[in-house]
């Protein structure tokens, strides 16, 4: 059987009275790098190699991106973000992100995990997790 694994881009869609706050938090709390800003679309890079499309709404995005809309009225409501998928951060100081994070304002989720849950603007959910840390536990047991 062929392996997998997820790749190092992902897109989000986001309210567009929004791009504001999600800017600030990629880009100053995270510490994201804006690599191209659209009308529609900003992409940020996240990392050394992690690019990060956040999409707003119709406009020349459309046309950089061949056959992608960017709706806004595609964007899920913001308690639904709750129910779909939970991102993975990695961090090399989590302590010092986890604290920059909260006081950002972004919604922590009171999850039954010792990692930090929370919604961050645009409404995509994560955990924190350490760069370095031994997740093991959480892929049913060690593979060895």
């Amino acid at each position: 059987m062929a392996a997998v694994s997820i790749g190092n881009h992902a897109a989000l869609r986001v309210n567009r009275i929004e791009r504001e706050k999600v800017r600030t938090f990629y880009l100053d709390v995270l510490g994201g790098q804006l690599t191209r800003e659209l009308d529609d679309k900003d992409d940020i890079r996240l990392g050394s190699d992690f690019y990060l499309a956040l999409l707003y709404t119709r406009g020349d995005g459309a046309t950089v991106d061949q056959g992608v809309s960017y709706a806004a009225e595609d964007a899920l409501a913001e308690d639904d973000f709750l129910k779909a998928m939970f991102l993975e951060l990695k961090a090399d100081d989590v302590e010092n992100t986890k604290r920059r994070i909260i006081a950002s304002g972004v919604r922590v989720l009171n999850v039954p995990d010792p990692h930090l849950y929370f919604q961050a603007p645009g409404g995509q959910v994560f955990r924190l997790v350490g760069q370095d840390e031994d997740l093991s536990a959480y892929e049913g047991g060690r593979h060895d």
